[in-house]
């Protein structure tokens, strides 16, 4: 059943853009370029209904829009296929995935409808979705990093911090709420020890008008 709202991306969507950012990725890089087109018969019935997600996930963003929901369908069915071709399982960090998605919006010409979120989702939301990146990875059938902080660890520096907080409001921003603090609280649990806790972040910036400061 789908768990697509007008504010929320299910699970397979997400996996969607995995699959589909990772072939962007190794395409920009200079691998051999992804087909034109796939046949959707002929993926796994798994990677068939993660098509159907990312196909709810855009008819919902693109209501208003003048893009077409099928050629950019058609774009994921065939970069679904490239991915699933390769003799080697790749992979992908959340930060390269960041950048390519720019790229990808840019492309796609698409913005978030309010209190909807944006197709391809944020690296954020995969991790809070999954728990951590090589666990959305490995949803997706892709390989894992194999550097990275560990699952849970709580130790973060400054920059860890900024970043976290700037994560965060670009998340708010993208579903129509506000960065409050206790939406960050919860936002921190989700995201089970990959940003720091609430009271953390409080402690160090001062404040929490203080911490959305440093990123504003």
């Amino acid at each position: 059943m789908s768990d697509t709202g007008r504010t929320h991306t299910s699970s397979l969507a997400v996996l969607g853009a995995l699959l589909f950012i990772t072939a962007r990725s190794l395409d920009s890089a200079g691998a051999p370029g992804i087909p034109a087109s796939a046949d959707p018969a002929k993926l796994s019935p798994s990677d068939r209904e993660t098509l159907a997600e990312v196909e709810s996930a855009l008819t919902v963003q693109l209501e208003d829009s003048a893009t077409s929901v099928t050629s950019i369908l058609a774009e994921v069915a065939a970069a679904v296929a490239y991915v699933r071709g390769r003799a080697e399982v790749p992979s992908l960090t959340a930060s390269r995935y960041d950048k390519v998605r720019t790229t990808v919006l840019d492309s796609l010409g698409t913005t978030s409808a309010k209190g909807a979120t944006i197709w391809p989702p944020t690296s954020q939301t995969a991790v809070q979705r999954f728990g951590s990146w090589n666990e959305a990875l490995k949803a997706a059938g892709l390989a894992t990093n194999k550097v990275g902080r560990a699952k849970g660890q709580l130790r973060f520096d400054s920059v860890a911090y900024d970043k976290a907080i700037a994560a965060f409001v670009a998340d708010c921003e993208s579903r129509g709420v506000g960065a409050t603090y206790k939406s960050y609280t919860e936002y921190a649990a989700e995201h089970k020890g990959e940003v720091p806790s609430a009271a953390a972040v409080r402690k160090f910036y001062g404040s929490w008008n203080a911490a959305l400061a440093a990123v504003r």
